[in-house]
Parts: structure tokens; sequence; C-alpha cells
């Protein structure tokens, strides 16, 4: 069932500042415990791979996609 218009609008037009947010989770200062350097690695590990593993796809399969044409 579509949602009527007026309530996409209401919701749509509704101020920034009268939002709600949930505080649950968010906690303000340093960390309780502090990431080692094992946790760091694995942490940039998995971000380089998520990021540069599809460039890298791409450029190791070049002359495949070359051929297809």
């Amino acid at each position: 069932m579509p949602l009527p218009s007026s309530f996409f609008l209401r919701s749509f037009l509704r101020p920034a500042g009268r939002a709600r947010l949930s505080r649950r989770g968010v906690i303000s200062g340093p960390p309780q415990e502090p990431l080692g350097p094992a946790e760091s690695v694995v942490g940039f590990l998995a971000l380089s791979i998520t990021c540069l593993g599809p460039a890298a796809w791409v450029l190791a399969h070049l002359e495949d996609y070359k051929k297809k044409e």
C-alpha cells in the first residue's frame, strides 16, 4: 500500500534539529580497550583489499577485456 504524499512531505520537510538521534552505543572519550598492533594491521589490510581489490582485478584482466571487442 503506497504511503500518502502528505506523509512523505511531512517527513521530508521536517527540520533536522527536531530529528531524534539515538544515543545508544555512542561513547564519548578514549576507548575502553585500546586496539593492539595486530588488530590495526588486520583492519588496514581489510580496508586495502576492499578498496584496491576490484581495481587490481580489472587491471590484471585488462587484456581479456580488450579481446572481447
